[in-house]
């Protein structure tokens, strides 16, 4: 069995991505004014709890967008195919999510998802959000057999 894609534009493909599952749930999920890459659930924050945000590089779909709403995440910061998410978006999760009990990033064990995700903690920490981090380690099954430790 072969599969195919439909691709409008090779550079806007996670854009489009974006538009057609916020077109297709309006009343479980939004983007953060001026930030389309930082998705939220419709309804949150809620006040004295504990905003998650999680995250990640698209291309795994819909691994970080389907666990948005009620009960799950509170929203996901998406980067571009296969890449982590620069700051700003997850910054901008992260204010729209605080509802001031603090906000935890939970996101993958990946170099540039580390980098990204500590700028934006340490972002928040200048706006007054404090945040935490959960790393979770998919991988184990990735690393040779001599390297079981990785």
């Amino acid at each position: 069995m072969q599969t195919k894609k439909i691709i409008n534009d090779g550079n806007r493909a996670v854009d489009e991505m974006l538009e057609g599952i916020l077109a297709a749930h309006p009343r479980h999920l939004k983007s953060v004014n001026g930030s389309p890459r930082s998705i939220i659930a419709c309804d949150g924050p809620r006040q004295g709890k504990v905003g998650l945000v999680i995250g990640g590089g698209s291309g795994h779909e819909p691994s970080f967008l389907g666990f948005v709403g009620k009960g799950l995440a509170d929203a996901a910061a998406i980067g571009n195919v296969f890449a982590s998410p620069p700051p700003d978006p997850i910054l901008e999760c992260a204010k729209a999510v605080s509802g001031g009990a603090g906000v935890l990033f939970m996101y993958g064990n990946y170099a540039g998802d580390v980098m990204n995700f500590d700028m934006a903690a340490e972002m928040a920490a200048m706006d007054d959000i404090e945040v935490r981090t959960v790393l979770s380690t998919d991988d184990v099954a990735s690393a040779p057999r001599d390297q079981r430790h990785k």
